[in-house]
């Protein structure tokens, strides 16, 4: 679980991190984001201005804030109170990774490499994959 929420902690700073480069308030290079997934040298800027960037008409890393929360959020419910179950989070998550699959084929459509989009598509891969092991007996042992 503790892997889970840093998981999720850092999943939740590249979101405030592109999201705050998209807003405008924040450089490119800062000192609290690792280089490899620093949007210098990217042409990040076209899949944030693609139909890939935006859902339900925010950026994606808008919701990735409120995401990487909400993930860190019941993963302490689940750890500390076995509420919610881990059924409702394993769909939470799934479904997050889902889209994070239609999102890395818009990165291959538009011929795109954005490090922290890739970053964060990776952090919900991992974070599905270590899901779907715990989940998996919850599913199919019965």
């Amino acid at each position: 679980m503790v892997f889970l929420l840093c998981l999720a902690a850092i999943g939740w700073v590249i979101a405030l991190y592109v999201y705050r480069v998209y807003l405008g308030t924040s450089q490119v290079g800062v000192w609290w984001m690792p280089r490899i997934l620093q949007m210098i040298n990217c042409r990040c800027d076209e899949i944030s201005d693609s139909p890939f960037g935006q859902t339900f008409g925010k950026s994606n890393a808008f919701w990735g804030l409120w995401y990487f929360i909400l993930v860190f959020l019941v993963v302490i419910g689940y750890w500390q109170f076995n509420f919610p179950s881990l059924s409702v989070i394993f769909i939470l998550v799934l479904l997050a990774f889902a889209h994070s699959l239609y999102l890395l084929w818009g990165l291959l459509i538009l011929r795109v490499v954005c490090r922290p989009c890739i970053g964060t598509h990776a952090i919900n891969g991992i974070i599905f994959c270590v899901l779907l092991a715990h989940a998996y007996p919850l599913f199919f042992t019965h």
